[in-house]
């Protein structure tokens, strides 16, 4: 099962969504933005994948978002990586992480998505 949080100009909305080939791996995240990224590339996103316990995550800020709203892919993830148990680096433009807190995940999606809506304002 994948989850995926959205942020543009306009609002942040949330979506999940069963993703064919891949299970919920990091691998499955990176082909799902692949085609988010042709086909919204002034979307920032945050793209969840549980596995059993497992979470893996993505997110993606494109450089107009960065400037101006000040939203940073680093910083996104941090606002929910501690409440996953997990591990993430990245840079402003994107960040990934993996934890063992599947169980908390739509906790995780209320903090990323508070912050994204903090910065869209």
């Amino acid at each position: 099962m994948f989850h995926v949080l959205l942020g543009s100009k306009k609002r942040s909305s949330g979506i999940n969504a069963e993703y064919g080939g891949s299970k919920g791996t990091s691998k499955g995240i990176s082909e799902g933005l692949k085609i988010m990224r042709k086909k919204a590339p002034e979307t920032a996103a945050v793209i969840f994948a549980v596995n059993g316990e497992d979470v893996f995550f993505h997110c993606l800020v494109p450089k107009k978002l960065s400037g101006g709203a000040s939203l940073r892919a680093d910083e996104w993830l941090a606002t929910f990586s501690g409440l996953l148990g997990a591990k993430c680096g990245g840079k402003d433009l994107y960040a990934q992480g993996s934890g063992k807190g599947a169980a908390h995940v739509e906790k995780a999606l209320n903090l990323a998505k508070q912050y994204v809506d903090s910065k869209m304002k």
